[in-house]
């Protein structure tokens, strides 16, 4: 993902995002109280799935890969950016702000709603997986509110 895809820059993260390893703040079941309203689209295959609009926090000058297990690739995507590619993998290399957070537009495509694992990685170090409510909740969510 490129650094001029960026749409806005933010002192601190809402409340209602987990910040993973000091550098990506993300909608986690620990932090988020209920999942993430979804609406049907297709996914990037040509099916028939479900899309989460969910923009995407990252710290200014930390390098952060975003991994869909392998487990569940070819069925969760993430995508980030303008315009955006889907994949099981997104990059953010080291952009730099005048504020602290950098907002990017997005968001995950599923074939199926679930409770969702991400794993990041942050400037190389060890993959941390946290669970995302993609239209259903994970354990201690609320369910996604109804379109």
């Amino acid at each position: 993902m490129r650094c001029g895809d960026a749409i806005g820059e933010y002192h601190s993260p809402d409340d209602n995002l987990q910040v993973i390893v000091d550098a990506v703040a993300l909608p986690t079941s620990k932090s988020s109280a209920q999942a993430l309203q979804v609406g049907e689209d297709s996914t990037p295959d040509g099916g028939t799935g479900f899309f989460a609009k969910q923009g995407l926090l990252v710290r200014r000058g930390r390098h952060v890969e975003l991994i869909v297990p392998e487990r569940l690739t070819g069925r969760f995507w993430m995508v980030w950016g303008r315009p955006g590619s889907p994949g099981a993998r997104i990059v953010v290399n080291r952009c730099e702000a005048r504020d602290e957070w950098i907002a990017f537009p997005g968001g995950y495509i599923v074939r199926e709603t679930g409770c969702l694992p991400v794993q990041v990685r942050v400037d190389g170090g060890a993959a941390h997986e946290v669970l995302i409510g993609v239209g259903e909740p994970c354990p201690g969510q609320r369910p996604a509110p109804q379109i």
